[in-house]
């Protein structure tokens, strides 16, 4: 080996240990990234949904649908969020589908472990107005908490699932002759699970 190989190999030495350092600082910085859930942001889920109606023989059974969700991550620990669900579920001794649409605005609040890490455990509540319509009609507006996961994939994709219960009354309605309608009002308790993906933008 010549003087000249010789006295460059501490050179090459120096610049490899500089790039991998680069490289692991990057791909830290970027998994820190990936953790937080700051910025607007949108996506899609898949929906399923049920619905237990007490003294009321009409529980919906667990039916499947699809969803769409927006919101705002103001910080690394708190989103505020609006969500969209449409699932076909069944009644209770009916083989007919309704079509139960659930309208969410939600706070989210992202526990632990940290920004720093991909995975986020988060805890979620607020309201829920829902509507569900075949041959009988149900509406109602009732409070909704629950829990879930997020991984960052990407520092603008991430995976979330979410248990979602929604307690409150859920009001009947029955036509009947002359147009007139009768009302009654039920306690419910709805079920719902999510996973869905979200893009976060401007980051």
């Amino acid at each position: 080996m010549s003087r000249t190989r010789f006295r460059s190999m501490p050179r090459l030495a120096a610049a490899a240990v500089a790039l991998f350092a680069t490289f692991s600082a990057t791909r830290v910085e970027a998994q820190a990234d990936a953790g937080s859930t700051k910025g607007l942001f949108f996506g899609l889920q898949y929906a399923g949904a049920s619905v237990s109606v007490k003294d009321a023989a009409e529980d919906l059974k667990f039916g499947s649908g699809f969803g769409l969700h927006a919101g705002l991550g103001i910080s690394d620990n708190v989103a505020v969020l609006v969500n969209f669900d449409r699932s076909a579920v069944t009644r209770r001794g009916n083989s007919d589908d309704l079509t139960l649409k659930q309208y969410d605005a939600l706070l989210r609040m992202y526990l632990l472990p940290g920004a720093s890490s991909p995975v986020r455990v988060f805890a979620t509540a607020g309201a829920t107005g829902r509507a569900a319509d075949r041959s009988t009609k149900f509406e109602g507006i009732a409070p909704t908490a629950g829990a879930g996961v997020h991984l960052g994939i990407t520092p603008h994709i991430a995976i979330t699932g979410t248990a979602l219960w929604t307690f409150g009354n859920l009001t009947r309605l029955d036509d009947i002759t002359g147009g007139s309608t009768t009302k009654e009002d039920f306690r419910s308790t709805g079920t719902r699970v999510q996973v869905g993906a979200s893009l976060y933008l401007f980051r």
